[in-house]
């Protein structure tokens, strides 16, 4: 009879503990004095800008920008004053060899790499019922309903984001050619959205430009966004909305109107089911997040 060895696999990097997952949106005023932790922190910038330190360092983070605190180091960050911030932290503790190669690195990311920061939010939210907008998180709350096996695919999907950073950021040589087409088509419709946020969009205009069928467009915003196309068109909207309402340039009506919406009102109605709040309820918690000045751990 064969007999059969087992191959232990091998571990490059290895998450220990899991501190904070935070998705935060900032004005554009917003002030962080600074700390430092024995854990590694990684800032990600969603939208906008942000200025960071590092101990003696200073850096500008843009969208689509990550930068990684190495434990022990003091860091502080503020926005730019102009443009209103949304950024995501995680921190973690890892006493891997490889962590190296992330002291004081800033990386561009890919969207393999934004996916992968999208589902760690998404499957923290599965395990825990810390929220991701408490700006004091110093221990986590497990969620008594959670969905199995969430922790460990927090621990994965940032394993894997970790691991990809680390093979060069260079993440293409590692996808199949149709994942590359999936989401070149994906990246073409996005930027199209993006350039039309002043105005109202149809499935069937996103169809004509992106040459796909009503059906297949449909499938690749499930897919890969898990939401339908004009969902998430109004997302970006809705996003945009309340950049505008934290840098303080514009009142509702104006940001309505510069959004494509000629009635206040279905604004406002559309701003609620997003968000949960009112633009004016969005503002004022906004304001008072400003005058408190607390960050998190």
């Amino acid at each position: 009879m064969r007999k059969y060895y087992g191959t232990h696999l091998k571990d490059i990097i290895k998450i220990n503990e899991l501190y904070t997952v935070h998705y935060f949106e900032y004005s554009k005023n917003y002030i962080y004095h600074g700390e430092s932790h024995d854990f590694w922190e990684l800032v990600y910038m969603d939208k906008g800008e942000i200025i960071i330190t590092a101990d003696d360092h200073e850096f500008e983070l843009g969208g689509g920008q990550i930068f990684f605190h190495k434990p022990n180091q003091w860091h502080k960050l503020r926005s730019n004053g102009e443009i209103a911030p949304n950024i995501v932290i995680v921190s973690f503790s890892s006493s891997s060899p490889a962590m190296s190669f992330f002291e004081d690195k800033l990386l561009n990311v890919g969207q393999t790499q934004k996916a992968l920061i999208s589902k760690i939010i998404t499957e923290f939210s599965q395990a825990f019922s810390t929220p991701v907008g408490n700006n004091s998180t110093t221990t986590l709350t497990r969620r008594f309903d959670a969905a199995a096996g969430a922790e460990q695919l927090v621990k994965m999907y940032l394993s894997e984001l970790l691991i990809l950073f680390l093979r060069d950021n260079d993440i293409g040589q590692y996808s199949m050619s149709k994942s590359n087409r999936i989401s070149s088509n994906l990246e073409y419709i996005l930027s199209y959205m993006n350039s039309n946020l002043s105005r109202m969009l149809t499935l069937h205009e996103l169809c004509s430009y992106s040459g796909m069928s009503r059906s297949s467009l449909c499938a690749l915003f499930t897919s890969s966004l898990n939401m339908g196309a004009m969902e998430y068109f109004t997302k970006l909207k809705i996003d945009l909305a309340k950049k505008y309402i934290r840098e303080d340039n514009y009142n509702i009506t104006q940001i309505a109107e510069m959004l494509g919406y000629s009635d206040i009102h279905y604004f406002s109605r559309r701003f609620k089911k997003t968000t949960g709040m009112s633009p004016s309820q969005y503002s004022n918690s906004i304001k008072a997040l400003d005058k408190n000045k607390e960050f998190f751990s």
